[in-house]
C-alpha cells in the first residue's frame, strides 16, 4: 500500500502573482510526484483551495492537476478544510466531487440516539477504508468530534485512515499556543493513520492508540512568516504506513535583515540596498527591517 498525504495548499492564497505561481507550481509538483510514483491514492487533508469561492486560475490548476491524476487511475480522497468550508456549507469541492475527480471521504449520518455515525469509503485496489470530519473556523468543529459515534468508527475492520483538519493540543507548538486546539482523545482509537491538516508544521507521532498522527506541513508557505520559518513546502509520501516527508522547494529562499536604527530616511534606503543580497530571479529575497529613524 502506497499513499500520498497532501493537506494545506491554499491554491490562491497569495496576492502577489510571482509567489500565487510558485504556489500553484508547488501544489502541481505533489500531484506530479505522486503520479510519477504511482501512488495507489492521494490523500487531501483540507485548505486545497484558500476561500470556499476560489478564482478561475485556481481553479483551472486544480483541475487540471486532478484530472491528470484521473488519467492515472488514482483515486482521490478528501475533506473540506476551514478554509474551504462556507457559511451555506457549499465550495467548490463539491464540484470537484460531481466531476468524479476525487470522493469526499467526511460522510456519515445521525443515529437514534443523536451521535454522528461516520460511513467508512472503501479504496477499491487496496482495501482501505477512509472517513474523516471537516475542519471549521475557529475551531467549531469541535462539535463534531463531540458527537461522534467513535464506536463504531473504532470497531470499523481492517486497515483504516482517519482524515482531520484541526489543531492536536498534543502537538500543537509553543508558538501556536493560542490556536483553538482539541485533544487527541476525541478522535477515533485504532486507526492505522490520522492525515492532518490545518497547522502549517511537518510532524509526525504516535500515542496510545493512536499511530501515525501526522501533519505534512502546506503544499507552500502560506505568509512572509510561515516562508522564514518553513523555507518551503513539503508533502508525504507513505508506504505501508511509513512515512516519507517530500521537501517542496522550487526555489530557494534567503532572509536579509536591516537595522536602520538612528539613519536618516536616504541613509536608510542606501543601507537597504546595499544589504540586498544578488540573487537571480529564481530567488525569493525576505526583507525584514527594524529600528527607529
Amino acid at each position: 500500500m502506497f499513499f500520498a498525504h497532501i493537506a494545506d495548499c491554499h491554491l490562491g492564497g497569495w496576492r502577489d502573482p510571482a509567489l500565487r505561481d510558485i504556489n500553484q507550481a508547488s501544489f502541481s509538483f505533489a500531484i506530479q510526484r505522486s503520479i510519477q510514483e504511482k501512488v495507489d491514492f492521494v490523500i487531501i487533508a483540507g485548505d486545497l483551495f484558500n476561500t470556499a469561492v476560489p478564482s478561475i486560475d485556481s481553479i483551472r490548476i486544480a483541475f487540471d492537476q486532478l484530472r491528470q491524476l484521473k488519467e492515472a487511475s488514482i483515486p482521490l480522497y478528501f475533506i473540506a478544510g476551514s478554509h474551504d468550508c462556507s457559511a451555506t456549507g457549499r465550495s467548490i469541492l463539491d464540484v470537484i466531487e460531481s466531476a468524479g475527480l476525487g470522493i469526499n471521504v467526511s460522510q456519515g449520518e445521525q443515529t437514534q440516539d443523536g451521535l454522528l455515525r461516520l460511513k467508512p469509503v472503501i479504496d477499491p485496489k487496496t482495501g482501505v477504508r477512509l472517513c474523516g470530519l471537516l475542519g471549521k473556523r475557529g475551531g467549531l468543529d469541535k462539535h463534531y468530534y463531540e458527537l461522534l459515534d467513535r464506536t463504531s468508527a473504532e470497531s470499523t475492520p481492517g486497515p483504516k485512515i482517519f482524515l482531520f483538519h484541526g489543531s492536536i493540543n498534543e502537538l500543537k507548538p509553543d508558538e501556536l499556543e493560542d490556536v483553538d486546539a482539541m485533544p487527541v482523545s476525541l478522535m477515533p482509537r485504532g486507526f492505522d493513520y490520522y492525515a492532518g491538516g490545518h497547522i502549517h508544521i511537518v510532524k509526525q507521532q504516535s500515542m496510545p492508540g493512536y499511530l501515525n498522527v501526522v501533519y505534512p506541513g502546506p503544499t507552500f508557505p502560506n505568509n512572509f512568516a510561515e516562508l522564514e520559518k518553513l523555507g518551503s513546502g513539503s508533502f508525504c509520501l507513505v508506504r505501508d504506513w511509513h512515512v516519507e516527508h517530500v521537501q517542496i522547494a522550487l526555489h530557494p529562499v534567503t532572509t536579509t535583515t536591516v537595522d536602520v536604527t538612528g539613519k536618516s530616511g536616504s541613509e536608510a534606503g542606501t543601507l537597504i540596498r546595499t544589504a540586498l543580497p544578488t540573487t537571480s530571479a529564481q530567488e525569493i529575497v525576505l526583507l525584514r527591517i527594524h529600528g527607529m529613524l
